[in-house]
């Protein structure tokens, strides 16, 4: 190979491997954020802390980067310092294909230094926006409370409450219900001196509860139409069909669609009830058992 022909091979060999850098070029390394678990803060009136938050809708810089399912470690493509935000998400009614940012949880927001190739750990704490309205709220401690436990008519098994330890989610105290061959029909309604007003103009409107349940439960609400101190029409509506839990459980009901379904329904009560259709006679059926119920709204 001549001089000339050794020079055109160099400078070929030089073009291809430009070009083939131009085609592949380097990946940038990210930075990475990792979060366990998002954990809500409660105030007094505001009732438990517990919650079920799944997912973190993450923001940096305003611009929303994803909605990631917890615990996460997900890349981030930005350097220096940006402001993190955070917002918790749920399985709204429980179900994984309805996730969504919880309407009444406020931002996580913080200041983050990203550096490339290093990880950082986030443990955020959010509370409940200012806004979020506690329009009912019952932790079965009080010796009264917002909730029923008088059976209403037609149901042959009712509400107690209960100090054994092994059935209280939080406190000394906790809502359970039995039913068994005899008695199958169970249901509490919240209080019928304690009508809510609920929003119709699609605002959002949740029941958050605790529970554990060896058998499947229905949520629901009684929507009435009141006319100055006259009920002239109630109507009872189911929203979610619950399955057995024998651990304790974070319930989370959407129950805007329900309300919007009401017709010209302008007050409300909501009601937790269950059959027992076992063939299994003799045996005692452990139902309902549920702590810290509350309705908010906005």
């Amino acid at each position: 190979m001549n001089h000339f022909y050794k020079l055109f091979f160099v400078l070929s060999t030089s073009v291809l491997m430009n070009s083939c850098n131009i085609i592949n070029p380097a990946e940038p390394i990210p930075a990475y954020i990792y979060i366990d678990k998002i954990e809500l803060m409660a105030i007094a009136g505001e009732g438990t802390s517990s919650s079920k938050i799944a997912d973190a809708w993450v923001y940096i810089d305003e611009q929303l980067i994803g909605c990631f399912e917890l615990p996460v470690t997900f890349p981030v493509l930005q350097e220096g310092v940006h402001t993190l935000k955070i917002r918790p998400g749920i399985k709204v009614n429980g179900i994984s294909a309805t996730r969504s940012p919880y309407p009444f949880y406020d931002f996580y927001v913080q200041s983050i230094t990203l550096s490339k190739g290093v990880k950082q750990n986030i443990t955020p704490v959010v509370k409940y926006l200012t806004s979020a309205n506690f329009a009912g709220m019952e932790d079965f401690e009080a010796s009264t409370g917002t909730i029923l436990y008088d059976s209403p008519s037609g149901t042959d098994t009712s509400l107690y409450v209960t100090t054994n330890p092994n059935e209280v989610f939080e406190g000394v105290k906790s809502g359970i219900a039995y039913t068994d061959a005899t008695r199958t029909l169970f249901e509490c309604v919240s209080d019928p001196n304690m009508l809510y007003t609920l929003p119709k103009n699609g605002s959002p409107v949740f029941l958050e509860f605790n529970y554990k349940a060896n058998s499947n439960f229905a949520v629901g609400l009684f929507c009435h139409t009141v006319i100055g101190s006259t009920t002239t029409n109630t109507v009872k509506i189911k929203t979610l069909d619950f399955n057995a839990s024998t651990s304790w459980n974070k319930a989370y009901v959407y129950l805007t669609p329900t309300i919007g379904a009401s017709g010209n329904a302008n007050q409300f009560k909501y009601f937790i009830g269950m059959l027992n259709s076992s063939s299994s006679g003799a045996i005692k059926t452990f139902i309902v058992n549920h702590d810290y119920v509350k309705l908010v709204k906005h």
